[in-house]
């Protein structure tokens, strides 16, 4: 069956919003694409062999010839390159020369052509704009790194070509920022919320549901054409803005449910059981429940950032009070970390009276397990607020993360030194990532040293949280 798309399908519904986002307007270079989580939908086509159903075919492009390019090859843009370099001549632009260079030998043998020259995306009959959408220290909105790439656009892509906006965006940003190059231009312009998860090996990122939307009927068309080649599922919706809403529900939602987690296992704390059992609990019921685990604070590119994007002009009191706690959370469990350590009784021979005498180690400063990328790394705020609060001596282990990704405190040789001796010279560990490499039943073999496992990981140690009691007087 055919499928059609009408004028009627896009109301300018959203054209009257009230409150618009408080864009930022700052001359910088395009980053680096960020990773972002992945959330899975309901598709309106699935596919088993695009190339053998009558619908898919219908959606195959027209012109053979086509060309897409790629602004933006970080984790996300790199995705996109290679997926779209299976069926069409691919252009990956971005201005780190070392990016480039590593991506190339990554897909080497693709139809890719790999630049760091802004002409070269005029040869683009399609634009897939994938750079990252990050917060100023105040935690609003900058939009620098889109308005680049769309400045971009606008001065070299063709008349006529089609632009898809993958990075994650407030509500209503693709048609302000974008939509007046579909009259000055005549481009078609739509927005496709990227939806990869690092480290994820499954769905594979073509099965991944893919989310299509363009600003009139002729760019929904011409995107889920293009889109229909690569993805064996698409749900177009009607708007941008639905689009835009959807990725930041996805991931905002998962901020709430966080959030709830670790407010859980602090109560548990107190009542004085195991966080991490009864949320492996909670996780059997076959219904009506979404299994979510407490940790030491939420990191990655996506979910710490995509509530202030939707906070931007949307009023959401839980979604701010869940944000703003779990900003908060690293810092909380540095300051009960050490609380835990100086409250308790001290010997002669070991007096820790003075927080600054403590030594200290943090196991896993990537954001999470098998990642060595630092962007809102738990582990690393946990760090800075044992410098800043208490100046103690800290040390982090992660064999994914060198120096040269993170050199805030030293790096413990874990080839040499993760054995009980070593880790018996510090005074506590807290593990905020079960980092790959690591032989974590290390940790539970040790004697006087207090360990605080974020994780769930370790068995007879203070699991999750602090002693109960120790910095909490009731639920």
């Amino acid at each position: 069956m055919a499928v059609t798309f009408t004028d009627s399908m896009f109301a300018e519904k959203f054209m009257s919003m009230e409150k618009k986002p408080a864009f930022t307007v700052t001359t910088v270079a395009l980053p680096l694409t960020p990773p972002a989580e992945e959330e899975t939908g309901s598709p309106l086509w699935d596919v088993e062999d695009p190339m053998e159903t009558d619908q898919q075919k219908e959606l195959l492009p027209v012109e053979p010839e086509s060309v897409v390019a790629v602004i933006g090859v970080g984790y996300v843009g790199t995705h996109l390159v290679e997926a779209f370099a299976g069926h069409y001549n691919v252009i990956a632009f971005d201005l780190s020369e070392r990016r480039l260079a590593e991506v190339s030998k990554q897909l080497a043998g693709l139809p890719i052509q790999f630049t760091s020259n802004a002409k070269d995306i005029s040869e683009a009959s399609h634009v897939l704009i994938s750079v990252p959408t990050i917060l100023k220290e105040d935690k609003s909105i900058d939009t620098a790194y889109l308005r680049s790439a769309i400045a971009t656009v606008e001065k070299y892509v063709k008349p006529g070509s089609t632009v898809v906006v993958e990075s994650s965006v407030a509500v209503g940003m693709t048609r302000e920022l974008v939509g007046p190059l579909m009259a000055s231009k005549n481009l078609k312009i739509g927005m496709s919320p990227e939806r990869v998860d690092p480290g994820r090996t499954f769905p594979a990122f073509e099965d991944i549901p893919k989310i299509v939307s363009g600003l009139d009927a002729a760019s929904l068309e011409s995107i889920s054409t293009l889109y229909g080649r690569v993805f064996h599922k698409l749900l177009p919706v009607s708007s941008p803005e639905v689009a835009e809403m959807t990725k930041l529900y996805e991931n905002c939602q998962r901020m709430v449910c966080a959030a709830y987690a670790n407010e859980m296992a602090d109560a548990c704390a107190t009542i004085g059981i195991d966080a991490f059992e009864v949320s492996n609990a909670a996780a059997s019921k076959p219904f009506g429940y979404l299994p979510f685990r407490p940790g030491p604070g939420i990191g990655g590119h996506c979910i710490p950032v995509n509530p202030y994007y939707l906070l931007s002009n949307c009023s959401m009191p839980l979604l701010e009070h869940a944000t703003t706690m779990s900003w908060q959370r690293p810092a909380d469990v540095a300051k009960r970390f050490v609380q835990s350590l100086i409250s308790e009784p001290y010997t002669p021979e070991q007096p820790m009276a003075d927080p600054s005498q403590l030594r200290l180690l943090v196991v896993g400063v990537g954001f999470k397990r098998g990642q060595n990328v630092m962007s809102n790394s738990p582990g690393a705020a946990i760090i800075r607020t044992l410098k800043s609060e208490y100046n103690c001596h800290v040390e982090f282990a992660d064999p994914l993360v060198g120096t040269d990704f993170y050199n805030a405190v030293p790096k413990m040789d874990t080839e040499a030194h993760w054995n009980v001796e070593s880790l018996s010279t510090f005074d506590g560990i807290i593990v905020s990532v079960n980092q790959e490499g690591l032989d974590m039943d290390v940790l539970a073999n040790l004697r006087n040293v207090k360990v605080h496992d974020y994780t769930g990981t370790l068995k007879n140690t203070i699991s999750g949280v602090p002693t109960p009691g120790a910095w909490m007087k009731g639920c």
